[in-house]
Formats: C-alpha cells, sequence, structure tokens
C-alpha cells in the first residue's frame, strides 16, 4: 500500500506544471455598442438602464512558453459574458477557459481568510490606547467567529469596544482585477499579438436630436447626439467605436443577474443577529458591484458615417473615444441644416365619439426623409427636443421619442398640443345592423366642425378610427386616403376659418 503511495506521488511530481502568463492590460481596444431596447438617452444621463450589450476587442501582446501554459488577461470587463469569449492569433491548442468572479470585497476576503491569521485591534475610547493581538478567523461574514489560540474564542465586535480587523496579505485566489483566462498547450514558444473579443453588458447608447424652427417656419436645423454609457469597472481607452441601431434577439446569459454587493453589517454577533466588522482596511481597491456615473463628457461637432450590417444601421465615430468607468459621454453623428417641414395639427378620432368636450389636437413637424428634403440618412430611435424662436429668443416648444426611420420615409415629432384649433364630433343618428333578422352591429351618422382660432392658416389631419374586421367608414362628405388602414382628412384652414364634414361607421358585433 505504501509502495503504491509513493508510486502516485512520483506520478504527480513528474506531471508538469501549466506556466502562468499574465497580460496585465490590453494595447488596444475597439468596441461596438448595441441599443437596449427600451433605453433613451436621458436613462442615460440619469444613471438608469445599464443593461446594454457591447462587443469588446482587446489586443495583446503574449510571451508564450512551450508546453502548457495558463494565460491570464486581466482588466477584462467585470459584466463579461465568458461564453462568448473568442481568442484569434494564438498558436496554441486552448484545453479550457475560465472567468474569475472572486474579485476583492470585504465579503470575500473574509471568506477567503477562514483558518488564516488576521489582526484584531481594538481602540480604549476613555484612553484613545490600542491593543492589537492575533487569532484565526473559524467563520466567514455570516457570523465571524475568531480563536485567539489560548483557549478564547470571541464574536467579532461583541467586547464593547471599536475593533477592526487588519489582513497581512491578499488571498492569492482573489482579485483586484476581473480576469479572464485559459489553459494553452502551445507546441513552441514565441511573442504572438492575439485578439481577444467577448461580449459585455452594461454599456448602453441611446440617440438624441434638437430640432431649431427657422424664422421662416418652414426649415429648421436638425442635430443628433449619441449618447454612451459605461458602467461596467473598464476604461475603453482610445477606442475605434461603432454603434447598431436596431432591437436585438437575446437571451438570458446576455442580460445582466441582479448582484447584491457584497458587504458586512455592524452589530455584535448574537444568536439573533447577523455578526459585524466595524473596520476592515483592504490591502488593493474593493471592487465595487454598484457604481454611479462619476464623469459626464460632451464632445465637439464630429459626425459619424453610416452603413449597413445585414438588417441594422452601423454608426462609425469619426475618431476613437475614450469612455472612461462609470462615465456618461456625448458625441454628435447628425448635423443637417434647412430641412424642410409641413406643421401639422393632427386629431385622432374614434370610432364612437362622445361629443361631450371639443378635442385639441396634436401639433406635429413632418419632414421626409430625402436628400432633396434636407435629410436623406438613416435617423435612429431617439428623445427630439423642438426649440422655436419666440420674440427674438430660441425656446423650448416640446420634445417626442421618434422612431427608427430608414430614408425615404417621412419623420415625424410630436411636441404639443394647440388650444386654439378645436373639433367637435357628435353622433347624429344610430341604426341597427340586420342580418337574417338579427342585429349584428350598428351603423353611425357623424358630424364634425374643426375651426381655427389662430391668427395664421393652418393644416388639420383627422385620423378617422382603424378599419378592421370589426369597423369600417362608409361614406363621407369629404374625400379622404387610407393611410395604414385609417382614413385621413387634411384640410386647410385660414385663420378664424370653420369647417364641417361628415361620415358613417359602422361597427359590427364580434
Amino acid at each position: 500500500m505504501m509502495r503504491g503511495s509513493l508510486a502516485a506521488l512520483a506520478i504527480l511530481a513528474a506531471w508538469p506544471v501549466a506556466a502562468e502568463v499574465v497580460s496585465e492590460a490590453p494595447e488596444a481596444v475597439s468596441v461596438t455598442v448595441y441599443r437596449e431596447g427600451g433605453a433613451a438617452a436621458e436613462d442615460l444621463w440619469d444613471g438608469g438602464p445599464g443593461e446594454g450589450l457591447v462587443l469588446i476587442s482587446e489586443t495583446r501582446t503574449i510571451e508564450l512558453p512551450a508546453g502548457e501554459s495558463r494565460l491570464k488577461f486581466r482588466g477584462v470587463a467585470d459584466t463579461m459574458v465568458a461564453r462568448t469569449a473568442a481568442l484569434d492569433g494564438l498558436p496554441a491548442e486552448v484545453l479550457e477557459r475560465n472567468q474569475d468572479y472572486d474579485l476583492l470585497s470585504p465579503g470575500s476576503l473574509l471568506d477567503r481568510s477562514i483558518g488564516r491569521t488576521v489582526r484584531l485591534v481594538r481602540t480604549n475610547p476613555a484612553s484613545g490606547l490600542q491593543t492589537e493581538e492575533r487569532a484565526v478567523v473559524r467563520s466567514d461574514v455570516r457570523g465571524v467567529v475568531l480563536d485567539f489560540g489560548d483557549g478564547r474564542i470571541e464574536a467579532l465586535r461583541c467586547s464593547g469596544l471599536p475593533e477592526r480587523l487588519v489582513f497581512d496579505e491578499l488571498p492569492p485566489e482573489l482579485a483586484d482585477k476581473p480576469t479572464f483566462s485559459v489553459l494553452a498547450r502551445a507546441p513552441a514558444a514565441g511573442r504572438y499579438k492575439v485578439r481577444l473579443s467577448y461580449l459585455a453588458t452594461g454599456v448602453s447608447w441611446a440617440a438624441d436630436y434638437v430640432a431649431q424652427i427657422a424664422p421662416d417656419g418652414r426649415t429648421l436645423d436638425l442635430s443628433g447626439w449619441i449618447t454612451l454609457s459605461n458602467r461596467t469597472s473598464a476604461t475603453l481607452r482610445d477606442a475605434p467605436t461603432q454603434v447598431v441601431a436596431g432591437n436585438l434577439s437575446r437571451d438570458e446569459d446576455t442580460v445582466p443577474v441582479e448582484v447584491e454587493a457584497q458587504g458586512v453589517t455592524t452589530d455584535c454577533w448574537l444568536p439573533d443577529a447577523p455578526v459585524g466588522i466595524q473596520q476592515i482596511p483592504l490591502p488593493a481597491p474593493m471592487a465595487s458591484m454598484r457604481v454611479e456615473v462619476e464623469e459626464v463628457v460632451v464632445t465637439g461637432s464630429f459626425i459619424a458615417r453610416q452603413s449597413e450590417l445585414g438588417d441594422y444601421k452601423l454608426y462609425t465615430l469619426p475618431v476613437p473615444t475614450t469612455l472612461a468607468a462609470n462615465q456618461v459621454k456625448q458625441i454628435r453623428f447628425l448635423d443637417q441644416t434647412g430641412v424642410r417641414f409641413d406643421r401639422l395639427y393632427r386629431f385622432e378620432l374614434d370610432p364612437e365619439p362622445d361629443g361631450d368636450e371639443p378635442l385639441h389636437p396634436s401639433v406635429l413637424l413632418r419632414m421626409k426623409n430625402l436628400s432633396a428634403d434636407g435629410l436623406g440618412v438613416p435617423l435612429p430611435q431617439g428623445n427630439a427636443a423642438v426649440m422655436e424662436r419666440v420674440g427674438g429668443r430660441m425656446v423650448f416648444a416640446g420634445e417626442d421619442q421618434v422612431r427608427d426611420t430608414a430614408v425615404g420615409l417621412p419623420f415625424e415629432i410630436t411636441f404639443g398640443q394647440a388650444q386654439d384649433v378645436g373639433l367637435m364630433p357628435r353622433v347624429t343618428k344610430r341604426e341597427d345592423i340586420l342580418k337574417g333578422g338579427e342585429e349584428v352591429g350598428e351603423r353611425l351618422w357623424i358630424e364634425a366642425e374643426v375651426w381655427n382660432d389662430k391668427p395664421v392658416a393652418v393644416t388639420v389631419e383627422l385620423n378617422g378610427p382603424p378599419t378592421d374586421a370589426q369597423t369600417s367608414v362608409g361614406s363621407a362628405s369629404r374625400r379622404y386616403k387610407l393611410v395604414g388602414g385609417r382614413p385621413v382628412w387634411t384640410l386647410s384652414l385660414a385663420p378664424g376659418q370653420r369647417a364641417r364634414l361628415s361620415w358613417i361607421v359602422e361597427i359590427r358585433n364580434l
């Protein structure tokens, strides 16, 4: 039996130990940021959703020995989705991959210090005198118990004196930076430049627009800004940056899980109370699981380049940018002047209006996304603010969320409601619709009066009820167009003018 054990030990001793190769930081980084579906730029400024997705590509140079070695890539994003990692340029067989989540924090430090010796420092509040004893940690943050080796075993902070623990060294299995490692087997040693690419969460982007209406009331200047938000621990330095417009399909592995920060309480450990630690001087910066935006940066007027990425739109920023950890940054991607628009006053009509109160229209600016009209570029979804000149001063007129708009489609900004343009609809007649002697629906005769009390002429657009299997619009006193399955009437009203129109609606039972 002894000979077998010795033989096994001999085999283990002869087994080659993998060398350790550490890459402290990337030499170059490029990023492609994907938009989170519901995120608005306002959310990113306010520290809102951090569920965005980014593709990070890091270039690193490594000295690779022959045989097996463990390559550690330190400083990757702490929100890395490890299963998406790809390593190019490594002339070696990769045997395993690891993401080291065990970052330094008060809780992880205690967990990894069970069985290790620490120093307990106590302070006499009356004299200020400090005493220090060595003790072995016997349990973790859920109930810190210290063994002094002379028969005394105490729970932390039960002495009634201010106490703190001092750790003389960092447990080797804890890391102060997020690390991704691979076990590789290389046939020969060499110096290689490799690229590590992976998805990470916590980097988001959104779009903002500002429309400034010109004094002529017929054109506007439209500027667009890309807002980038980095809520990871990694600084993306001098990175060529692209953003992708379009809603991706994602699974649970690329959506971050809510993780509470590891910490400790501050009460004495009793049967019904948790243990506490008053102070832990950490030998390295503590990793934070929840972050606040530390810096906001707005760049100059750089215009992004747009290209196609399958069914998505890809915007490439003109110069590399540094997106620091916990930073929000804005970069201009659009600057169009002299964009022609129409100002419309739009009513949304119900199939059966009640006629009790007058309706007031939404005010919208409608543009054609064509180069001939001053646009002609794909416009990503975002928030649009409208500025209008009143009495020689530019004032805020309203804002709207606008949708993704391809070239050739109408681009609309709805930004308010007009009180001096109105409409009063009413039902003048009702009639049952019969089939085989049974009532199958109802037919309504509707009249409406629309007026303009503004000192200028206006264009009014009345959107009738959607037509479907249940609702249809019959004869009307004015011609209309079907737009998206809805009848749309367009009227031009001079200052002080009133107009009437009527139509028939049939509502069938389903």
